[in-house]
């Protein structure tokens, strides 16, 4: 008799599971209650045909198989010869086909593999002439050389490597892999035997599936090279060349596991992808990997600072993170696909930890200039969140919050450290412009603004610099928003009675003093995540002499920026047409570079003329209006080379203006040494 597709899988389901609800049954197949009770009368029907007893019910179990089912026999039983393809199984067969046969297809090729009719193969066919027609490949037909597909040899080899992963996760991948290389048997257990002694002497274990897929990989591309079908030059770097899985591929393609003769090329592809498989198990030291070892230093670093958490037994996570990270660089590097199955879902379930994830792996792609693809962002969160659970450490119940200022660059970046300094309860996820914050896809809690917006959220409106007076005033309004209290609610005098019953206490005023002290201002403490101040300039080293000015005047604000910005002009830092951006973001956006009463930091995008990380900054005697009612006296020029390298000296020329005596003293003083005093200071106070 003939079994149908959704009897089969019915049947492999229940097989590798003990018992299966119907509801569970519906889940796994996607299948309707109806739809399943019929695709196991029918399989039932099988089973005693062939003498199996057939598929039980209980009503606390579920459905079971009430005995075991040889694999020997499902697989002997469950041929072409008595299983009728579905139409998704019939174009991964003539794909296949078409791709690696050596021979002429005629249309009896593919009926008899398939045992469709000849009207099903002639629709299937332009089906599937259509689909291919889309990654511009053609298949042709003529009486001397049957059906080929003609295109791209690349092409060709990127879709064989999507269509053999897509027939190894599926439920029939037993039966296609008859069809289609039921004949290289005793070749595909050959080439996963050298593929097995490779593991072994690279020290390393891939997964089961990963083993399967490269062991497909190798057949195909050997299969390829038989036909003519070899791949032209490809962006793979000489550093392939030097490593350990490159020697041992050529190795691999000198013993008779291929029957073709494999040039560099096809050799580099095939190290390319060991290189790239996932595996369970790596023993090469991750100390002697100094570019990965970096790279996943950094990445840890940043995800600590977004997410304001602190990885326990970091060793531990290097080493493991190491196994998965290794195979990744190479994979997005050389921009080879890995398809996750789970990435829609851990999108979905942990949106928040996949969104912080991803910004943390922008130190990656700045390093291999290729973005990093969400799949691989999805595996990277399964490891983040695994560890974080380990630790018992979850972000999941911490209010989110976004930061809203009227530019999302420079500014903005300030606000958010400052604030992720006072608040590390609160997930901050974003530094956003308001235009942005309509499409944003993430769910929050609150909005810190610079300005008023029309929001259903709690709104919190904020200056672009924050002073101390500010900082107490906002952290007030935020404890009484989510906690129900402040801190003027929290009496330390009876709290000081409490701790005299189990403490003897020696000094009650001070001990009063360090409470309060510690209530007000214990969350202002800079997190050690923060910044990544190794990699970050401090103040003195852009404010220098060679780039402060002192004039007495300038005609208005628009002389006044091209006046400060001349310093860096010269020394060839920003292009003039970033002087030009300056001046036009503040004629479209306001006077928002105006961050406190006499001070303006004017800034632009740093693809908009920016050489390298670099500040200048001019003092006038006389104020210049940047607005009604904004005269300005400090012009401060920020030219940023990308959105993290200048938010050090960033946040050290912050905490200097906060205080309002030292912004006096540096309007009053006409000696520059005066002012790089402060900058010195406050340098180092950063530092310590």
């Amino acid at each position: 008799m003939i079994l149908d597709e959704r009897s089969v899988n019915l049947l492999r389901l229940l097989q590798q599971k003990s018992s299966l609800t119907m509801n569970e049954l519906e889940e796994n197949t996607g299948l309707t209650r109806r739809q399943v009770q019929y695709g196991i009368g029918k399989a039932n029907d099988w089973l005693q045909s062939h003498d199996y007893k057939p598929i039980r019910y209980d009503r606390k179990v579920g459905y079971y198989l009430s005995e075991k089912i040889q694999n020997e026999d499902l697989e002997v039983n469950l041929t072409k010869r008595t299983y009728l393809f579905s139409e998704m199984d019939r174009e991964k067969v003539f794909y296949l086909m078409l791709l690696i046969s050596r021979e002429p297809l005629s249309l009896y090729h593919f009926q008899s593999t398939t045992g469709a009719s000849r009207n099903t193969v002639l629709k299937d066919l332009q089906k599937l002439k259509e689909k291919v027609h889309l990654v511009q490949l053609q298949i042709q037909y003529s009486k001397q050389d049957g059906y080929l597909i003609k295109g791209d040899s690349n092409t060709k080899r990127y879709e064989l490597e999507q269509i053999v992963h897509d027939v190894l996760h599926s439920p029939t991948s037993d039966l296609i892999i008859e069809c289609i290389w039921g004949e290289q048997k005793e070749q595909i257990r050959s080439i996963q035997g050298q593929l097995e002694q490779i593991e072994k002497q690279l020290g390393i274990t891939l997964t089961d599936e990963r083993l399967q897929e490269l062991t497909f990989l190798f057949l195909c591309t050997d299969q390829l090279i038989g036909k003519g079908e070899t791949l032209h030059s490809i962006p793979y770097s000489e550093e392939l060349i030097s490593t350990k899985e490159y020697e041992l591929v050529e190795h691999l393609t000198q013993t008779n596991a291929v029957l073709s003769v494999w040039n560099q090329t096809e050799r580099l592809y095939a190290a390319l992808h060991l290189l790239g498989m996932n595996r369970t198990r790596d023993v090469s030291p991750l100390k002697e990997d100094t570019v990965i070892q970096e790279l996943l230093h950094e990445i840890v670093e940043e995800f600590e600072r977004l997410a304001c958490v602190q990885l326990h037994d970091k060793d531990l996570f290097y080493e493991q993170l190491y196994i998965h990270f290794r195979p990744a660089y190479y994979r997005m590097k050389y921009r080879i696909s890995l398809i996750n199955t789970m990435t829609d879902r851990v999108q979905r379930v942990y949106p928040e930890l996949y969104h912080l994830t991803k910004k943390s792996l922008c130190t990656v792609e700045r390093k291999i200039g290729n973005p990093v693809p969400d799949d691989e962002v999805a595996y990277f969160t399964i490891h983040f969140g695994g560890w974080l659970r380990r630790q018992g450490t979850t972000i999941d119940d911490r209010k989110r919050a976004i930061v809203v200022c009227p530019n999302g660059v420079g500014i903005s970046n300030i606000l958010v450290y400052t604030l992720r300094e006072m608040f590390p309860d609160i997930l901050f996820l974003d530094a956003l412009s308001v235009r942005d914050t309509i499409n944003y896809p993430l769910t929050y809690d609150l909005v810190f603004s610079t300005v008023h917006l029309r929001t259903n959220v709690t709104l919190f409106v904020v200056p672009p610099i924050l002073d101390s007076q500010d900082k107490q005033k906002l952290r007030q309004q935020v404890m009484q928003e989510l906690y129900g209290y402040t801190t003027e609610n929290l009496d330390v005098t009876s709290l000081l009675k409490v701790i005299s019953q189990y403490a003897a206490i020696h000094d009650p005023n001070q001990l009063e003093k360090a409470l309060q002290s510690h209530i007000y201002i214990h969350t202002q403490k800079m997190n050690k995540h923060s910044l990544g101040e190794a990699e970050k300039p401090v103040l003195e080293e852009l404010l220098t002499s060679q780039t402060i000015q002192f004039h007495p005047s300038v005609s208005d604000w628009k002389e006044g920026i091209r006046v400060a910005s001349q310093p860096l002009v010269e020394l060839g830092t920003i292009e003039e047409r970033y002087v030009d951006a300056m001046i036009q973001s503040i004629e479209e956006n306001g006077p928002y570079v105006v961050i406190t009463p006499g001070v303006a930091i004017p800034h632009s995008r740093p693809e908009q003329g920016v050489r390298s990380l670099s500040m200048s900054l001019l003092k006038l005697d006389e104020a210049v209006d940047f607005a009604p009612n904004k005269p300005v006296r400090l012009i401060i020029v920020l030219a940023a080379a990308d959105s993290e390298s200048h938010l050090r000296a960033l946040v050290q020329l912050t905490e200097l203006l906060s205080e309002p005596s030292n912004i006096d003293n540096i309007l009053k003083t006409s000696d520059k040494n005066v002012l790089l005093d402060y900058i010195q200071k406050y340098s180092k106070e950063e530092t310590e």
